[in-house]
């Protein structure tokens, strides 16, 4: 598959680019993700086990209490998906409002909005919120498409530099970003090919960060104040997603064909293999927001 068909972008994924991957059917997705459909890994307190459900809820709760949701008036998810987390966090975590923001029309359309809950179909970068306009933030699944694969280091951690300048202005000081990720752990794009399976067929205009970037890119404007890599968290994850796909094999080829079943089984398969061998790792982040923070665009040569 070629590039050309997504337009050039500053940064990261385009909404054709995102649209590529998450727009092929909300019915599609529920045939193997969970009641809640949270596509992104989910958390086991013990071992990873095959209750699904009980570790996606796990995951919410764990982004939750990491944010200090509590009580808020108002929070943001950046890549809020199908709107799984906005659910949770106004429903049972007593936040007043929660706000969405997806590039996937699928996604948008399916979010339940209520007087607590709005869904914006837009780039974090073209989100425009006052200063402290949030009380807390979290984004998970979403940082991957952040960067794309054709930029260098420093283009990358520039990128993700004005990410993290941008939720320190909408924060205000000592406020919370919780940021899950997948990441490179034993690899380094600058020194081997990626795979254009994913950089073409899965996830175009796409790249994932090293904890090097995060880490460097975020230490102006926020403290690291909690970390964990949850690699086989995300294995089984995958695991249980690829035989939920493969039981509902049938309803999948009358819903997307033949031929996006089996790229869907791939991406599963070898997504899975990737954190066997500890190629990817996935890290859950808290950032809290520095008093001195500086929230104007980042520097020149950042990173």
């Amino acid at each position: 598959m070629s590039h050309d068909r997504f337009p050039v972008v500053t940064g990261g994924a385009s909404r054709a680019a995102i649209e590529h991957h998450y727009d092929v059917g909300f019915a599609f997705y529920r045939l193997w993700l969970d009641a809640g459909m949270i596509y992104s890994c989910a958390l086991w307190e013990g071992e990873p086990d095959d209750d699904l459900e009980t570790a996606q809820r796990a995951k919410l709760s764990w982004h939750a209490s990491s944010a200090a949701v509590d009580g808020a008036e108002r929070v943001l998810d950046i890549g809020c998906g199908w709107g799984g987390m906005l659910k949770y966090l106004t429903e049972e975590r007593e936040v007043a409002h929660a706000t969405g923001l997806t590039l996937s029309s699928d996604q948008a359309a399916s979010v339940a909005t209520s007087e607590a809950v709005t869904v914006r179909l837009e780039d974090w970068r073209d989100h425009h919120a006052p200063p402290g306009s949030y009380d807390a933030i979290v984004s998970i699944g979403a940082f991957e498409h952040f960067a794309r694969q054709d930029l260098g280091c420093e283009q990358r951690r520039r990128v993700y530099a004005g990410f993290f300048a941008t939720c320190a202005r909408w924060l205000p000081v000592g406020g919370r970003l919780s940021l899950q990720t997948i990441a490179y752990e034993d690899f380094d794009p600058s020194i081997g090919p990626v795979s254009s399976f994913f950089t073409e067929d899965i996830f175009p205009e796409s790249s994932l960060p090293m904890l090097s970037d995060i880490v460097v890119s975020s230490e102006p404007y926020f403290r690291l104040v909690a970390y964990r890599s949850d690699p086989d968290h995300y294995r089984q994850t995958l695991h249980l997603w690829q035989r939920r796909l493969e039981a509902q094999r049938e309803a999948a080829l009358e819903l997307v064909g033949r031929d996006s079943y089996r790229r869907y089984l791939r991406f599963l398969r070898v997504s899975r293999a990737m954190f066997d061998r500890r190629v990817c790792t996935l890290y859950r982040l808290t950032f809290e927001r520095r008093p001195d923070a500086r929230t104007g665009p980042p520097a020149a040569g950042m990173g």
